[in-house]
């Protein structure tokens, strides 16, 4: 119910009850001095509906509909306003990963081994070979199954298969020289190829992030500087922040597959064409400042 709703109400309930009043005195029901009592009451509770309501519409009716004012219980009183600041930062990754693997077959688990020993130890040369170093190699999957063979006429087991698959990460200027590091290695032996994440370096991001956060700060700060000039009003407090900041991790970018007897599906001999892109570190800033009139 509204505020002239209650006025309302307050009225029509006074005036029953000096209507009652009134009857019951005819009667002789109530004394007089009671009577009056109650009259003066119902008066003074009409008149104090009456300048409640007036006050709290003519103040509703001064204030923006789109500013908060008041204390909120910080005990900061003044208009609130909340301001959104945001920095954007672009850079090319500096790292990049993806995974090499080796299989090979024999008639027994142990020859299946012994080759595919060989082979990775080929594959594993020729990225050292590269510059790729040893800490930037891990093995990531090793592996020895039965070899089975379908058809129409069902499932034959026709000797073993060995994997093994190593993660490899580049890093600054070995980034641009993956397509060839990439074709040497199917070169020596390597029979498959999965995708790639490029992704920053931690000291990087760190940076990155310090760069953006002071972006936010700066686009918050000049937006309130001007929403307080043209107000007409300045700056009395600080009353909340609250800072986001994105989902850190790596950005996957799909690279072609290698088949299994080591010819690559993309086209050229210096490897797959790889595109690095660029990273996008996003921060916000968000803050309610509590303005007052600019003495």
């Amino acid at each position: 119910m509204g505020l002239l709703g209650i006025w309302h109400r307050l009225i029509y309930t006074t005036g029953r009850l000096l209507a009652v009043r009134e009857i019951r005195k005819m009667r002789g029901e109530i004394p007089t001095v009671y009577a009056l009592t109650v009259s003066v009451v119902a008066i003074a509770a009409v008149l104090a509906a009456s300048l409640y309501a007036m006050n709290m519409l003519g103040s509703a009716s001064s204030v923006p509909y789109n500013l908060q004012t008041g204390d909120s219980g910080g005990g900061v009183s003044g208009i609130r306003v909340p301001v959104r600041g945001i920095g954007i930062v672009k850079l090319k990754p500096d790292r990049m990963v993806f995974m090499l693997g080796v299989e090979t077959r024999g008639a027994t688990p142990l020859e299946a081994s012994n080759l595919n020993s060989e082979v990775a130890g080929r594959v594993v040369s020729s990225l050292l070979t590269n510059g790729v170093g040893e800490r930037n190699i891990k093995t990531s999957y090793v592996a020895i199954n039965p070899d089975w063979k379908c058809d129409k006429d069902g499932c034959r087991q026709e000797g073993y298969v060995a994997i093994n698959q190593v993660t490899v990460t580049l890093e600054d200027n070995l980034i641009p020289e993956a397509p060839k590091i990439i074709n040497d290695a199917i070169q020596a032996g390597a029979t498959n190829l999965q995708g790639a994440w490029f992704d920053l370096k931690d000291e990087t991001r760190k940076n990155l992030r310090d760069s953006a956060l002071q972006i936010a700060f700066s686009d918050v700060t000049a937006k309130v500087s001007k929403i307080a000039e043209y107000l007409n009003m300045r700056i009395k407090a600080i009353e909340q922040v609250q800072v986001s900041f994105p989902d850190e991790g790596g950005v996957p970018i799909p690279l072609a597959r290698i088949g299994f007897e080591g010819v690559p599906t993309a086209q050229g001999a210096g490897g797959p064409p790889i595109m690095t892109g660029e990273i996008t570190y996003t921060v916000t800033v968000d803050i309610t400042y509590v303005f007052e009139p600019s003495s």
